[in-house]
């Protein structure tokens, strides 16, 4: 964090602290002395109190926003008096509002010059009153008029400005809210009687009466045809009171409206005397802000709209209010502010106070003249009529020119006092501030400090890390302090897409991200998969979390199509059971069942342009996890330097935020900001960044590194031109050392990925589970869609739930060197270990004569003849229903022979057979490019093909199978049940 510290004749004022230190103020004093060469005969304060007495927390809440300020005094002067009662003169409406000056027992001069209090008011007199403090309360004495008794609730106006009196400290700041339009409910209006209707019926009967009575000379017809005059009277007396009891309700409707316009904006004095307030955020800087800019302008009467209401011509006179002019303003459209600079300035200083005060608490920015403030502009400003034409921003211009409003233009008049545009006031009463306060503001929100360094702010682990439920949240912090940012992976999310090019601190940025949710939720709550494609030198520090599941890198590409399979078995695993709990989404089913472990799965991918280049297809693999897993708990966060080409249009429409480093083009920063703000980011600041949730604006953050508390605490000088020597990265190692120490009796949730298969396999490591088996074990296979890996045996008797059995016809296909002279070996021990009949046919370039079998034959010695009584033995034996087992070594030796008496070769004569005798015939057959390419293979369901040492050539007739390492003996098994890439096997090596 940056403290400023004043007072200090021969030191810097300002000085960079990596944290606050434990002990709070008193160690922090102890420092300064340390380091400040005059320290030791100073005393600090801070808001008027020794810093010695501080605690760690209150300097915490006082500098939450990442900067500090002290005051400097020497040791013996006396500690500053804090009189809460004093009574302040505050001038809180006029050209110079904001103006605070403490009263005393003292006349003080209140005027326009020559006055202790200058007003810049040219209605006031070069000494307009005096005010002072006396045993019976206020006194105003104006020039040439006699004393005048002010009591503290009330106002005093001379000139234009208005004057009040205010004791004690200030309130803080309330956030500012646009009031929308101006307009009241009063429900309806009563209808007015028709006059000429009335008079008619009542004059009507009384003249009918009247004649009645001359002619008959009775008087009570006279009396009679008086009651309808009465009826008349009685509607038009009702009509009257009802019309008086409506103006009453617009009366109060309207000073409802009032009030609310009034307490959705701030004042200039309320501004000033928040900096009094003894709160760690007085100009609410943290709190939630409005989306677009709300500046407050001054007073006017404006005319009410009435709601539900279709004609208000009659109540336009009730209508008329004055009430504080409130404008929001919005990208796309403009304010013309028009009048003499004498007029215009303190009015724009005021809104600039406004729009700086906003843009600090959004970390965004504005336009001034050409030079952008800040990180992405909200408004651009200029004096003239020449705005740019860019429609992002609002456009507010200060002019002597005549402007005529449009619908996108309002026009503020300060010559005729009036406003004209999407709404109309009159008799405008501007508020403005002078220039001396406009700095000051500035100064307070901290846009005097030193320019654009690393950022000083850290991040510090929490004694109840690990505490947090991530049933409806996932949120991470990644930076502190001024541009500090938190977000929540669940309503903002769920997934995240990074870019950033070399130096950009993409890297520091994503381990920060992970090691928050670490830090935050207990391995049950959050588990992370980790796809590492520069090598394992981003994830690799990450492994040793509890929350790591696993750390897969880019060595072989088959690893990475593994651990997709393996997330998408999960997400399906996940989708049944909601389905069995029959609910919708994540949330509902950890309400609904929060006795099962099923924490969040954050899967987090390092580069993701090598894995696309490395696997076309994991971009569908990816897009499919990223809309399925939306309602599953699935997090995806994508990493890569450049978007074009690696993020797919599909992946796209499931990203709910985006962050953007520092781009090496203006064109990356638009693809993902709409901006081309990223590629203006300095290559001196890696780690700042632009975040970007849904359709709202990007803000601009700094990533912060984790600082431990066995570090020491550092306090130097500021050099803006060169690094802090303070360590510029986390040390990740002590980190997750720490983290590990403090999950260490927490739960952990089983893998959903299982480390790769072993080079190599022992046999004896995997025996049948039942003794009774007649099976031998000859692999153990990789199911990442299972995520099991289990043994395969050649048996007799068909697959279980648990186990892998090849009952049937086998094939193993390979190249010398690739293990499957082990597999014949070891498939050769099977079958004589079995009671059926077998066979031996033997392709290598030896003769073996291998004793056990009934029949051994080698290629040398069968010719055509010796082939034809081959085949009839073999039949006949079949025809009689033994069980027979025939191995085939090297099919390439025999795949071409010929056989007597037939035109048909040895190859077509061996699948008649199986054709004939499949119950109770198997062939186990090892060979390369002719048993893959040959008719045989279509009669053998299970194969194994072993990878290794197989020119490119050659495996062009092999089917599409799942990449895997170039091991011995590692295979891939294609059977019935796994017809489209088959399982990874690592096949025994007779051990």
């Amino acid at each position: 964090m940056l403290l400023q510290i004043f007072g200090l004749t021969d030191s810097p004022t300002w000085w960079q602290l990596n944290r606050i230190p434990p002990e709070g103020g008193r160690e922090l004093a102890l420092r300064l002395r340390q380091v400040v060469p005059s320290a030791k005969n100073l005393s600090f304060y801070i808001q008027k109190l020794p810093l010695d007495d501080m605690s760690a927390q209150q300097l915490s809440q006082l500098w939450s926003d990442g900067v500090g300020h002290l005051i400097a005094k020497p040791a013996q002067a006396a500690a500053p008096r804090t009189p809460e009662s004093r009574l302040l003169l505050v001038t809180d409406e006029g050209r110079d509002a904001g103006r605070i000056f403490p009263l005393t027992r003292a006349d003080l001069r209140v005027g326009r010059s020559g006055a202790q209090a200058q007003i810049r008011d040219p209605w006031l007199s070069a000494h307009d009153f005096d005010i002072r403090l006396s045993s019976n309360g206020t006194v105003i004495t104006p020039i040439h008029n006699n004393p005048i008794h002010w009591e503290t609730d009330e106002t005093f106006v001379a000139g234009t400005t208005r004057f009040k009196l205010h004791r004690g400290a200030g309130e803080p700041l309330q956030v500012p809210h646009y009031p929308g339009a101006f307009e009241v409910s009063c429900g309806q209006p009563p209808s007015p009687p028709n006059i000429v209707l009335q008079v008619i019926g009542a004059a009507a009967p009384l003249m009918i009466g009247i004649v009645l009575m001359v002619v008959t000379g009775m008087w009570y017809f006279l009396l009679f045809s008086g009651i309808s005059v009465i009826i008349a009277f009685v509607l038009i007396t009702q009509y009257r009171k009802s019309r008086r009891r409506f103006i009453e309700k617009i009366r109060t409707a309207l000073a409802t409206t009032v009030d609310s316009f009034h307490n959705s904006i701030f004042t200039p004095s309320q501004l000033m005397l928040a900096l009094t307030a003894h709160v760690a955020d007085p100009l609410a800087l943290t709190k939630i802000q409005p989306e677009h800019p709300v500046i407050h302008l001054g007073s006017g009467i404006c005319r009410a709209q009435m709601l539900h209401v279709q004609n208000t011509q009659q109540w336009d006179a009730h209508l008329d209010a004055r009430t504080d002019l409130v404008l929001e303003l919005l990208p796309g459209q403009r304010t013309v502010v028009i009048g003499e600079s004498d007029l215009l300035q303190p009015l724009k200083n005021w809104i600039m106070a406004q729009l700086l005060r906003h843009v600090r608490a959004t970390a965004t920015g504005l336009v001034i003249d050409g030079a952008q403030v800040g990180s992405s502009p909200l408004v651009e400003i200029s004096d003239g009529l020449a705005p740019s034409e860019n429609t992002s921003v609002h456009h507010l211009i200060f002019t002597k020119d005549v402007y005529v409003a449009d619908g996108s233009t309002v026009v503020i008049d300060l010559h005729h006092h009036r406003i004209e545009g999407s709404w109309t006031a009159t008799d405008v009463l501007p508020i403005g501030i002078s220039s001396i306060l406009l700095d000051r503001i500035a100064h307070e929100l901290g846009l005097h400090q030193p320019g654009d360094h690393l950022s000083s702010d850290h991040l510090m682990l929490s004694s109840q890390c690990m505490r947090d439920q991530a049933i409806s949240q996932l949120a991470t912090k990644l930076g502190t302090g001024p541009l500090g940012l938190t977000f929540d992976l669940v309503p903002d999310g769920p997934h995240v897409l990074i870019t950033g090019t070399t130096g950009s601190g993409k890297s520091e940025l994503l381990l920060t991200l992970l090691a928050g949710f670490a830090e935050r939720y207990p391995p049950c709550e959050v588990s992370m998969i980790l796809l590492d494609f520069k090598g394992g030198s981003s994830f690799n520090v990450l492994a040793a979390l509890p929350h790591t599941m696993s750390v897969e890198t880019n060595h072989t590409a088959a690893i990475s199509l593994r651990s997709l399979k393996a997330i998408a078995a999960e997400l399906f695993r996940r989708e049944s059971l909601f389905a069995d709990y029959e609910v919708a989404d994540y949330d509902d089913f950890r309400r609904r069942a929060p006795h099962i472990v099923l924490p969040r799965l954050v899967v987090a991918i390092d580069e993701l342009r090598v894995l696309v280049e490395q696997n076309p297809e994991a971009s569908t693999t990816l897009a499919h996890l990223a809309a399925t897993g939306r309602s599953l708990g699935f997090h995806l966060i994508i990493a890569t330097q450049r978007t074009q080409g690696a993020v797919s249009a599909d992946i796209r429409a499931n990203i709910g935020s985006s962050i953007c480093l520092r781009t090496a083009t203006e064109h990356d920063s638009w693809d993902v900001l709409g901006t081309a703000e990223a590629f203006s980011i300095s290559r001196t600041t890696p780690g700042r960044a632009y975040y970007k949730g849904g359709a709202s604006k990007p803000q601009l953050f700094q990533t912060s590194r984790y600082l431990l508390d066995e570090e020491p605490v550092v306090l130097e000088p500021l050099h803006t031109h060169q690094r802090s020597s303070d360590q510029a990265t986390t040390d990740w190692s002590a980190l997750v050392q720490t983290l590990r120490k403090r999950a260490s009796d927490l739960p952990i949730p089983d893998p959903i990925i299982l480390p790769a298969l072993p080079q190599h396999v022992a046999k004896s490591a995997i025996q049948p589970v039942d003794s009774s088996m007649e099976a031998t074990a000859i692999g153990l296979v990789d199911d990442p869609m299972r995520s099991r890996q289990h043994p395969v045996y050649l048996g007799q008797t068909p697959s279980g739930d648990e186990q892998l059995v090849l009952c049937r016809s086998v094939a193993w296909i390979g190249a010398a060197g690739s293990g499957i002279t082990q597999s014949l070996h070891d498939a050769a021990r099977y079958v004589l270990a079995t009671a059926a009949h077998r066979i031996f046919l033997d392709g290598q370039p030896q003769v073996q004569a291998p004793k056990g079998w009934d029949t051994y034959l080698h290629h040398s010695e069968a010719n055509a003849d010796v082939l034809k009584q081959f085949l009839a033995d073999t039949a006949t034996v079949l025809s009689s229903g033994a069980e027979v087992i025939m191995v085939i070594a090297d099919w390439g030796s025999w795949a071409d022979a010929l056989v007597t008496g037939s035109f048909q070769g040895f190859e077509e004569q061996l699948i008649h057979i199986l054709r004939q005798y499949s119950t109770n015939l198997k062939v186990y057959v090892f060979g390369g490019r002719e048993l893959a390419g040959g008719r045989l293979l279509g009669m053998i369901p299970d194969r194994f093909y072993l990878p290794k040492n197989s020119s490119t050539e050659h495996r062009m007739i092999w089917p599409k199978l799942v990449d895997t390492p170039t091991v011995t003996s590692r295979a891939v098994l294609v059977t019935a049940d796994e017809p489209n890439g088959g399982w990874e096997v690592q096949l025994v090596d007779g051990s």
